[in-house]
């Protein structure tokens, strides 16, 4: 994999001098790439019309073992600013480094909760409103910093995406002080940070990566606490397979619903015009009835 990975990055050290490092300048739009959806949901949002974002990790592609291709680290070159999370992207800094660190201002989203004890385990840090709306500002504070003629635009559409995210905020601390129980089962461990953040507990079936199949003796375990806490639904999600939460959720005589984690939208949800907002909302809703009474 070392040896594939280092052919991309020679790879694309052509395709940028075949482009030219093009930057913005004038009335050109900031020409920015973002790792996976959420960063590029954020950054298209505080750009607005004054920036023109391009998506790393496809649509429909489970984003943790994802790593680019020549010509993607090619389009990155070609940018002038890179968005990421950090963690989940375990490329991110070889690539900054193939592009160059002096040509592209490279912007880690969730740099400021890494170090956190109640983060460091989970670096899904969009799924929980409070921490995106942060991550949105450090969005915000690199466009202006990239293109300061801008900085009071910029800051506009961040305030007005803000109020969304803030109103997000708002309906999980209104659900947290409402629902009945607390405790709610996840295909991965995703919901770390939406847990922690409102006084949930997330029992995710898999680890971090939704490939890190629980052993037999945790599935036991699991469903002995799924009957024990009388867990009425099990969440799975749209990127990967429900077959274990199915599977899980016939054992203990649960029902199955969605929690999407926001990795990527499938061609469907791009189609049906989901972005972030509309797929928390569907979270918030599939969470009420999942903690409610039964």
């Amino acid at each position: 994999m070392k040896k594939l990975f280092i052919l991309m990055l020679c790879l694309a050290g052509l395709l940028l001098m075949g482009c030219g490092g093009e930057k913005k300048s004038g009335g050109e739009k900031l020409k920015g790439v973002a790792s996976i959806y959420p960063m590029a949901g954020f950054a298209a949002n505080v750009g607005g019309d004054l920036a023109d974002i391009k998506l790393m990790v496809p649509d429909g592609v489970e984003p943790h073992d994802w790593e680019p291709s020549a010509r993607d680290l090619g389009e990155m070159g070609s940018a002038s600013i890179f968005i990421y999370n950090g963690t989940v992207e375990t490329w991110a800094q070889k690539a900054i480094e193939a592009v160059g660190k002096d040509k592209i201002l490279a912007v880690k989203a969730g740099a400021a909760f890494e170090d956190r004890a109640d983060a460091a385990s989970d670096p899904h840090y969009w799924t929980s409103p409070k921490k995106a709306m942060l991550q949105v500002d450090a969005i915000a504070a690199a466009f202006a910093a990239k293109d300061p003629s801008h900085k009071a635009k910029y800051e506009k559409n961040a305030a007005a995406y803000r109020e969304k995210l803030a109103a997000l905020d708002k309906e999980l601390e209104e659900l947290s002080k409402k629902a009945s129980r607390r405790e709610f089962v996840t295909t991965h461990a995703a919901f770390g940070n939406l847990a922690k953040d409102y006084g949930f507990e997330q029992i995710p079936i898999m680890g971090i990566s939704p490939e890190a199949e629980p052993s037999p003796s945790e599935l036991v375990k699991l469903v002995s606490v799924i009957r024990e806490k009388k867990i009425r639904y099990v969440f799975f999600e749209t990127l990967t397979s429900p077959k274990v939460a199915e599977t899980i959720a016939r054992e203990t005589g649960a029902g199955t619903l969605v929690l999407n984690p926001l990795e990527g939208l499938t061609k469907k949800e791009r189609d049906a015009g989901d972005d972030y907002v509309k797929v928390m909302q569907k979270n918030i809703a599939s969470l009420k009835k999942a903690l409610a009474e039964p």
